[in-house]
C-alpha cells in the first residue's frame, strides 16, 4: 500500500488528548466528556427533553455562566445531598 503521508506529518507526535482517548477506552465505568460527547446512547427521556426544549424554541446560546433557573436549581440539589449552601448567581458555572 502506498504512503500517502508526508514524512513531516509522520513525525508529529500524537495529541495528549488522543492518549487520554486511549486510556479511558480501557477502563470500565468511565464515562468520556473529552470531546464533549458521551461513549453511550442518550436516554430516550434526555432525547424527548431535548426535542421538546428545540420545538419551543430554546435553540440560543445562554449566558457565559448558563441559565440562571438551572444554577438555582443545582444549588439545591446539592443542599439537599450534602448540605452545602451555594450562592446561584455568584458561585455556580454551567
Amino acid at each position: 500500500m502506498r504512503d500517502f503521508l508526508a514524512d513531516r506529518v509522520k513525525s508529529i507526535p500524537p495529541s495528549g488528548i488522543r492518549k487520554f482517548f486511549d486510556i479511558v477506552a480501557t477502563m470500565d465505568d468511565v464515562i468520556s466528556l473529552g470531546i464533549g460527547e458521551p461513549d453511550f446512547v442518550t436516554p430516550p427521556a434526555l432525547m424527548q427533553a431535548g426535542i421538546s426544549s428545540l420545538q419551543a424554541g430554546h435553540t440560543g446560546y445562554t449566558s457565559n455562566s448558563g441559565l440562571f433557573e438551572l444554577r438555582e436549581g443545582l444549588a439545591k440539589h446539592l443542599h439537599c445531598l450534602y448540605g452545602i449552601a451555594f450562592e446561584a448567581a455568584a458561585e455556580i458555572l454551567v
